[in-house]
């Protein structure tokens, strides 16, 4: 008598969504995103404020800093406030 085993694969689970701020350089128009990564994020901004040259540069809009890899975006708490940037636009106080 052979004894049969029944085995539930589950797809790998996806980081949730964390939820970011983001603002245009002038700060005139603002959105709320959710994203797990920072590839996502960059995508659904693209979407968002209508930006179709992709590229763009992403900045912490308290100081400036370039959010540029994975891992200091991973290190960033959910509700930060981003501001992006088109091409020849700078981060202003």
């Amino acid at each position: 008598v052979g004894a049969i085993t029944k085995q539930t694969l589950f797809p790998p689970l996806m980081p949730s969504g964390r939820p970011f701020r983001v603002s245009n350089a002038s700060r005139s128009n603002r959105k709320g995103i959710v994203a797990s990564s920072l590839q996502e994020l960059i995508s659904k901004i693209l979407d968002a404020f209508i930006i179709s040259a992709g590229v763009i540069t992403l900045v912490l809009e308290e100081d400036g800093t370039v959010v540029d890899t994975e891992e200091f975006f991973k290190s960033l708490d959910d509700n930060t406030h981003f501001m992006v940037l088109e091409k020849g636009q700078k981060w202003t106080p």
